[in-house]
């Protein structure tokens, strides 16, 4: 199987799948699934697909799964899935430097503004995931993980509602999750030598993620009031200031 990056029509074509796919009700767009997988690469545990995917589809209690049209059609998303992954690894460990989060933006009149809440919303759910793991790192740089904390979690939205950030605040958080994120995977990859030097390998993840169960569904209406999709609304430009 080929492992080049994903063109922008299969970008496209699995958005466009996890958006609309029959049996599945809060799966990840693809922004928020790009946060995911990045976070499970890498994070200081290997996390099996087994016990990741099931969260694409229904990210609020994994139990959902889609109705694939076909063996073909089921293999085809698989298999994107996959290379997506892969491609954010072996950008990550061959060529940090053009590592990418994938955001969508918010046109704006020709001044796009960047729509991060997705993808934070995932990089913080593939944490969840560990979070004995990450809990370490959490409680000594909890600032490594500032803007997936401020835009995805419950008291970062919380925290957002009361800032009111500027939208020159916001693009700058925005461009710092590339940076973070290659200073996280130079952090975890130190850990992991570390264990095999000392003759340890990281667990392997079999558990449940730490789910809240107060948060708004992202196909319910936003709290704000806003009246629009709770996953449509954080990103949006009047709610910048």
């Amino acid at each position: 199987m080929t492992q080049e990056p994903l063109s922008d029509a299969e970008i496209a074509k699995l958005d466009q799948f996890l958006m609309h796919a029959p049996g599945t009700n809060e799966a990840m767009d693809v922004s928020m699934l790009d946060g995911f997988l990045t976070a499970i690469v890498i994070g200081p545990k290997t996390v099996m697909p087994s016990e990741w995917m099931r969260w694409v589809w229904d990210t609020e209690n994994g139990t959902e799964s889609p109705e694939f049209e076909s063996a073909g059609q089921a293999q085809e998303i698989l298999g994107l899935l996959m290379r997506h992954m892969n491609d954010i690894n072996a950008t990550l460990t061959l060529s940090p430097g053009d590592y990418e989060p994938l955001l969508m933006e918010n046109p704006n009149d020709g001044d796009p503004i960047p729509i991060i809440d997705e993808w934070c919303s995932g990089f913080m759910t593939g944490v969840q995931l560990d979070s004995t793991g990450w809990q370490p790192l959490l409680s000594k740089h909890p600032e490594w993980l500032a803007p997936m904390i401020l835009y995805g979690t419950p008291e970062g939205w919380d925290a957002l509602e009361k800032e009111k950030l500027s939208l020159a605040e916001h693009k700058a958080l925005a461009d710092s999750l590339g940076d973070m994120v290659r200073e996280l995977y130079a952090y975890w990859s130190g850990q992991r030598e570390t264990q095999r030097a000392s003759g340890c390998m990281p667990d392997v993840v079999r558990r449940e993620p730490t789910r809240n169960v107060e948060k708004v569904g992202r196909n319910e209406r936003c709290p704000c009031g806003s009246g629009k999709k709770f996953k449509h609304c954080h990103g949006a430009p009047e709610n910048l200031h």
